[in-house]
């Protein structure tokens, strides 16, 4: 089900379905490359969601966060991506040091990715694509 929602997305983001998966929730379409997940709903929180960053995430030129549905995504360029990741008080995984966390409200369109309560507007990014 999380692979046709992001097909469904891709498709809504590129205004085509002439994409190629490339492997690792990477998908390339002319030269850009975009790395897409998805969070399902949390009855208790139903409009936060939790997206990692890793390595992985960091080489694709844009970042596709799907939140619960098709309906609601943000698609960020690799910048503010790295900006998260590149924080110094970024929240960093227990376990893997190499992930950073990041905390998106899609009732405030923001993501909170750094201590003390960092955090940066998606509003821009909300439903945009690549045409």
């Amino acid at each position: 089900m999380n692979d046709e929602i992001k097909r469904e997305v891709l498709n809504k983001v590129l205004s085509t379905d002439d994409w190629i998966y490339i492997g690792k929730d990477k998908y390339r379409f002319n030269n850009v490359v975009i790395h897409a997940r998805f969070c399902s709903n949390n009855i208790r929180a139903p409009y936060k969601y939790k997206f990692n960053i890793n390595p992985n995430t960091l080489s694709a030129n844009y970042e596709l966060w799907i939140c619960g549905s098709p309906e609601i995504y943000y698609l960020l360029p690799n910048s503010i991506i790295c900006e998260f990741y590149n924080s110094p008080n970024a929240y960093v995984d227990k376990r893997h040091p190499e992930i950073k966390i990041v905390s998106v409200d899609t009732n405030f369109h923001s993501a909170t990715y750094a201590k003390g309560g960092q955090s940066h507007s998606l509003y821009s990014y909300y439903l945009s694509t690549l045409t």
